[in-house]
């Protein structure tokens, strides 16, 4: 009997003690008064739910609610003594700079709800310039303004008017105006106006919205009524989050002042839960470093503020030993009625112990297991041979979302996420010889969602030692696997940037060796054109050899875009005009049965770009869509805007791992094709992949390295059968001034000098066919097979060579080396480089020191002549 003593002897101690805490940490007798911010709705919900659920009753508060409105000023009311608690906002900042003793008890809104409304199809604030805008003073909206600032308007750039009504803006009277996000919306909706939004957050301008306040008097007197007040409304916070619907209906049977409707209601309680980011912030957080940024706001706008104490203003909860004791009464209650359980349990085996001793034992040992099993992290389960769940412990609830009453009895089969997982699993345990250990698998939460989970898992046997089920343990991997899929992703996005930056290398190599045989075939295709006697077929022919030269010219121009070695001809380029420009062009590439839906930014701003290469972009993403249709009757929306990038944003982009968070004009092109399945979009930017029965495999990966070169980014988006989305990212345009491209260098020849050409390339095949093309033409041509012996030749013929066409890339010494030597002979030496691939820095380099120009090959004919003839070597007419 001395168990039953001191277990209702100890139960009596804590339950005693529990409500010595509750006399000594709440005021019975006391109304706490909270003054609402505005009239009754489901901005205060919370408060609500705390107040009807009894959850200020449970911490021993009497609470009133006092409504708001026009009329009030709940941060006033709480200073001059009328109420202990008011909901405020910013403002409670402002006050606190004062010198005012207001302390933020708990951050409710996260996120301010002040928005700016405007007609629909405004595309940035920067249409309010000269238009009318309803605001606030400063003081009460200082996010929007900051917002406004932020976008690049002063307070002369608009008409500021007083707030009036929704129906001045309905009716024309204001183009704009500010509100709340979970209001007016609803509203406009209703009445059927379309709108706008424009929030401070996507300014980056961080300002919290509703707040519950205090003072430091009441902290000082009551300071354990302060924190019970504040657990309290947080808890009914979060259960008016979780039950929307009924506390709406609560609202309209006791807190209809606005008379607003279900609808109306479940809007504004949408519209809260967002602005509450329950998902990441605990409800009541606040962040210290946020609050700190607000005065730095104000600054800005030229209202600095003075000094704040911030450990006075931003409220810390309590730690001492008698706030978490009167915090945790109930678990002392339930400690001490549990001891009491097992005081009476164990009394309860005492007295069995003669009688029932082995069965006792027996079942304490199984009790306890129970009980362990219970308490583990993992979830332990059994089931029989045909696969029923027999038994599974708790933690099942934590794994899956399941009672265990709902998975006693099912199949084993309907908690895995696909179809034959179940058969997948007892393959493996069987394969392990009834002992499966770290088995991965994938099963379904009662929500639908997928749970990834780890199981160790053997057979389990009766009486006779037959194989009776399987029995083991359903531990949660979610977060591993998804630390395995982001090392996955970077590991990926590090091997197709080792395999672009490889294939690049290859690519310019490649490009280059092959643009000096096509310079050989083109040449001597013209050369032979040129014969009287290559007429009729033979002219044909020639004609054909010389077009398929030209197309494989085109084809390493794709190549060097990709190794982003291509020329580029930089400049201001704006995406709006280059698609204008080839709008009938994108006519003819998508064919008459695809639609095609533009919508492009109204004053999208300009890149720094090459004109022609962001055309092919655009080219090559159409084509790309249209291919995809595969002659099927479609839709291609293509689509150019801006939009502000964060680093989280380049985590799943192309090319994008040393971008730097910003701005970025964006051009984007889905269509309603074919789509693609995972193993295409991990090849789809290889060069000569292709899934198309012809082309060369090059269209995309060319673009990517147009992107590249572009110093972009590129997302793709896309599901078999559903289409894809490519959206290509670049860099809003610098202020600096771009650098003068070589075309563009003033030359000070005289045009009527005449002499030869020094002609310098390691290719026998170039400079035998150049050297022909000029001697026809009657120029003496000097040849050199590298630079040394170019140096070597021009200081000899120094007074008969006018020009030096000279390759860049050559053995023993490089055509740099060549061109510094010849100048430090002959400055005004007038030398064109050549090159298979353009090698922007050596170029840079050279045309400030005099660089007469640049050939690409292959070049033609024509344009070979027309170089010699800008040089002033000859006037041949090459038109």
């Amino acid at each position: 009997m001395n168990y039953l003593r001191y277990a209702c002897l100890f139960s009596f101690l804590c339950l005693f003690t529990a409500q010595l805490c509750q006399a000594a940490n709440t005021d019975h007798d006391d109304v706490v008064r909270l003054q609402l911010k505005w009239n009754h709705q489901f901005q205060f919900a919370g408060y609500y739910a705390a107040l009807e659920k009894g959850f200020y009753a449970d911490e021993g508060l009497h609470v009133e609610l006092l409504e708001g409105g026009p009329s009030h000023n709940p941060l006033e009311m709480m200073l001059a003594g009328e109420v202990q608690y008011a909901v405020g906002d910013g403002g409670a900042l402002l006050s606190r700079a004062q010198g005012k003793p207001v302390v933020v008890l708990a951050s409710i809104f996260q996120q301010s709800p002040l928005v700016i409304y405007t007609r629909s199809g405004v595309s940035s604030l920067d249409a309010l310039r000269g238009k009318r805008v309803m605001m606030q003073s400063k003081f009460l909206t200082v996010e929007v303004h900051a917002m406004l600032q932020r976008a690049g308007l002063a307070e002369t750039d608009y008409m500021a008017l007083p707030i009036g009504s929704i129906d001045d803006f309905i009716e024309g009277r204001s183009d704009a105006f500010t509100g709340y996000s979970s209001n007016e919306g609803f509203l406009l909706k209703q009445r059927g106006v379309a709108f706008e939004t424009f929030r401070p957050h996507d300014y980056g301008i961080e300002f919290y919205g509703d707040s519950l306040l205090t003072t430091e008097a009441e902290l000082a007197s009551h300071p354990e009524r302060a924190a019970a007040f504040r657990r309290a409304s947080i808890k009914g916070w979060a259960y008016a989050l979780e039950h929307q619907q009924e506390i709406i209906r609560l609202i309209k049977q006791k807190y209809d002042s606005q008379h607003k409707s279900i609808d109306h209601l479940t809007y504004e309680a949408n519209a809260v839960s967002a602005l509450m980011f329950t998902e990441l912030v605990p409800v009541g957080f606040s962040n210290l470093e946020r609050w700190q940024n607000v005065p730095l706001v104000f600054e800005s706008l030229g209202h600095p503020l003075m000094k704040i104490d911030w450990d006075a203003f931003i409220y810390q909860p309590d730690t001492s030993v008698g706030s978490l004791v009167w915090q945790y009464r109930y678990w002392f209650a339930f400690a001490s009625l549990f001891l009491l359980v097992l005081f009476l349990y164990l009394f309860n085996v005492q007295l069995r112990q003669g009688i029932h001793k082995r069965t006792a034992a027996l079942e304490q040992i199984t009790h306890e297991y129970k009980d362990i099993l219970d308490h583990m992290q993992d979830a332990y389960y059994r089931a029989d041979n045909n696969g029923t769940v027999i038994w599974v412990s708790l933690a099942c609830e934590r794994q899956l979302g399941y009672q265990r009453e709902e998975v006693i009895g099912q199949p084993m089969s309907k908690l895995y996420y696909d179809e034959g997982g179940r058969t997948q699993f007892l393959d493996a345990l069987k394969l392990s010889g009834g002992h499966l250990q770290h088995f991965e698998v994938c099963l379904k939460h009662k929500d639908g969602s997928r749970v990834w989970v780890e199981v160790n898992s053997q057979c389990f046997f009766d009486k006779e030692g037959k194989i009776a089920g399987v029995e083991g343990n359903i531990r949660n991997i979610a977060e591993r696997k998804k630390a395995e899929q982001e090392s996955q992703e970077l590991t990926g996005q590090l091997q197709q940037a080792q395999k672009m930056e490889s294939i690049g290398v290859l690519a310019g190599g490649i490009a280059h060796d092959f643009n000096n045989m096509l310079v050989g075939v083109m040449g001597n295709a013209e050369l032979a054109m040129l014969d009287k006697a290559a007429q009729g077929e033979m002219r044909e022919y020639l004609e054909k050899i010389f077009k398929s030269a030209r197309r494989g010219a085109d084809l390493v121009k794709q190549m060097l875009a990709y190794s982003g070695q291509g020329r580029l001809t930089m400049g201001h380029q704006n995406f709006n005009d280059l698609i204008c420009e080839v709008s009938e062009l994108l006519s003819t590439v998508i064919g008459k049965k695809i639609v095609l839906n533009q919508t492009l930014m109204d004053a999208l701003p300009d890149v720094y770009g090459d004109r022609n290469q962001l055309t092919q972009l655009v080219m090559n993403l159409m084509t790309n869509a249209s291919e995809s249709m595969e002659a099927n009757p479609g839709e291609i929306h293509l689509r150019t805007g801006l939009r502000h990038l964060a680093a989280l944003d380049f985590s799943n982009m192309y090319m994008a791992s040393d971008l730097q968070p910003g701005m970025y004009v964006f051009v984007e092109v889905k269509d309603s094709g074919c789509g693609m399945d995972e193993d295409t979009k991990l090849r789809i930017f290889d060069p000569f992949f292709t899934t198309k029965e012809t082309g060369s495999g090059l269209g995309l990966s060319a673009l990517l390295g147009i992107v590249r070169s572009h110093g972009g980014t590129l997302a793709l988006h896309s599901e078999l059968g559903k289409g894809s989305r490519f959206t290509v990212f670049l860099p809003l345009l610098e202020s600096e001034k771009p650098k003068p491209e070589l075309q563009t260098m003033e030359m000070n020849l005289q045009p009527d000098v005449y002499g030869g050409v020094l002609l310098v390339d390691d290719e026998e095949a170039v400079r035998d066919v150049a050297r022909r093309l000029l001697e026809r033409e009657g120029i003496r041509v000097f040849t050199a097979n590298d630079g040394e012996h170019a140096v070597h030749m021009f200081r000899e013929h120094a007074h008969e060579i006018s020009m030096v066409l000279m390759d860049l890339t050559m053995p023993i010494m490089d055509g740099e080396e060549a061109f510094h030597a010849i100048r430090a002979m002959n400055p005004d030496a007038s030398i064109v480089l050549s090159s298979g691939f353009l090698d922007n820095d050596a170029i840079d380099r050279l045309k400030h020191n005099g660089l007469a120009g640049f050939m690409k090959k292959p070049y033609t004919r024509n344009a070979l002549l027309s170089e010699v003839t800008r040089l002033g070597v000859s006037n041949i007419d090459v038109t």
